[in-house]
């Protein structure tokens, strides 16, 4: 009898621990803003080199843990972010009418920039989940004397989602989206460039 309880129970710790370790899993997510502008002679051909900086400390965006800690998620985007973005500033200044360049120190006309933060929160609301997602950007354009510097930020919440759909590749993309659209239409930035 002592050999059946103590088999049950060693069956029984083997299946939870194969249950536990198969709910923590990563996730990547492809990060790949679209650019919502329209397309303009404003830039007149004028060159444009491009930097772009991930300030982040890591590349998690989440870390989510579900309730009596059975389910464990970590968010983390794949791909280099500045490769990514380096692209689609490209040709979101294509699309405006510059001509982007590489990025020298001895560059006249300028455009930088700096991933501050790419976050996103996950709340159990029983059978579904909320989630918020944050992002931050700084633009810096540097035009001989003249600099301009300015932080984007867009925040984007949604409740009652599906957990088959997480971990919500396409809300953070929209966030990024948004961004890219403030950037490229901010009248500071734009006439910075565009001098």
């Amino acid at each position: 009898m002592k050999l059946i309880s103590s088999k049950i129970l060693t069956i029984s710790a083997l299946a939870l621990f194969v249950i536990l370790s198969g709910c923590a899993n990563s996730h990547r997510i492809l990060i790949n803003p679209s650019i919502p502008i329209h397309n303009s002679n404003i830039g007149n051909g004028l060159t444009v080199a491009v930097k772009v900086v991930d300030s982040r400390s890591s590349n998690v965006i989440s870390k989510w843990q579900g309730g009596f800690k059975v389910r464990k998620f970590t968010v983390i985007s794949q791909g280099d972010l500045k490769d990514i973005f380096t692209t689609r500033v490209r040709q979101a200044l294509s699309m405006l009418g510059f001509a982007p360049k590489n990025f020298t120190l001895k560059s006249e006309r300028t455009l930088e920039l700096e991933i501050l933060n790419i976050k996103s929160r996950y709340q159990e609301n029983p059978p579904k989940i909320n989630i918020q997602v944050k992002a931050d950007i700084k633009a810096i354009c540097n035009n001989q004397k003249k600099r301009v510097s300015k932080n984007f930020s867009s925040r984007k919440n949604r409740s009652g989602i599906s957990p088959a759909s997480f971990p919500n590749e396409n809300l953070l993309n929209d966030n990024l989206s948004e961004i890219m659209g403030k950037i490229f239409s901010d009248p500071a930035i734009i006439s910075c460039l565009s001098h």
